[in-house]
């Protein structure tokens, strides 16, 4: 069965699309371009490699360099173990995509573009869930939190809440939920007369009701889980206007409550002078 180039590079960029940002989701890291800008690169690899005088580049020693720099295009890193980490998982996602799809065309010959759709979806959804459950184990149910936003800065404490599953629904990124007048030193006066630049709307659901939130993303998010100060995963913060239930004022996703090892990324500083490091 023959296959046109366009249609090859088609399925190759979806493929590295859906692996790609499964696994920069699954790290917190979501950057769309930078997600697309790799996959396209890949394609093209992909297709460049199937050329007769450009066979050798389908070489599986080339396989590791070819997703290292995908990585460092995708997958944004602070120090090298994250980044190697970053190269091992993007590596070990394709090749477990790959799997699937080779699998599926062998039990079914005939269907060539149902089959693709079927290992898309089921290799995505079991790759989202791998990646997931490595960063479900939770140390901490409360951390400090620092954040700065249009030269305002803002410190709280946020309860690390397993049950709050809210999104941005664009980027795929978790929610903090934080009462605003935590906030009202990085917030603009006017922040709630109109749907000002870099803030959108997230809509929500609970047993009290449900609506729309506010929220933005700051330019600097930092962690205390006791020992110092660590750069948080990417997360979009929802302004609550009104005062949460019992005592407490912030709700952090789950990802933020996953302590990893200090890095590059680590400011040792428990004083409340300090000002978060720019």
């Amino acid at each position: 069965m023959s296959v046109s180039v366009e249609a090859y590079f088609c399925v190759n960029f979806l493929m590295n699309a859906l692996a790609i940002s499964a696994i920069a989701r699954s790290l917190g890291r979501v950057h769309w371009a930078r997600v697309f800008s790799a996959s396209g690169l890949g394609a093209v690899y992909a297709v460049l490699a199937q050329l007769k005088p450009l066979r050798f580049l389908g070489h599986w020693a080339l396989v590791p360099c070819v997703a290292a720099i995908l990585a460092f295009i995708a997958l944004p890193f602070s120090s090298t173990k994250r980044y190697l980490g970053g190269v091992a998982a993007l590596l070990g996602g394709g090749v477990f995509l790959g799997g699937i799809q080779l699998g599926l065309r062998n039990l079914f010959p005939p269907l060539s573009f149902p089959t693709f759709i079927l290992g898309a979806v089921l290799g995505t959804l079991a790759l989202t869930s791998f990646f997931s459950a490595r960063r479900r184990k939770l140390v901490t149910w409360e951390v400090q939190v620092l954040l700065s936003f249009r030269g305002g800065q803002a410190r709280f404490r946020a309860l690390v809440d397993t049950g709050n599953r809210l999104r941005e629904p664009f980027s795929g990124l978790p929610v903090m939920i934080v009462e605003q007048a935590l906030l009202k030193d990085v917030l603009p006066s006017d922040w709630n007369l109109s749907l000002l630049p870099g803030f959108r709307e997230v809509g929500y659901g609970a047993l009290g009701g449900c609506g729309k939130l506010r929220c933005f993303r700051p330019e600097i998010l930092l962690v205390n889980y006791g020992n110092g100060y660590l750069r948080a995963p990417d997360v979009w913060i929802a302004v609550y206007p009104g005062a949460l239930s019992g005592s407490v004022r912030a709700l952090a996703p789950p990802i933020i409550g996953c302590v990893e090892s200090p890095g590059k990324d680590y400011f040792p500083f428990p004083d409340d002078e300090k000002k978060i490091p720019l």
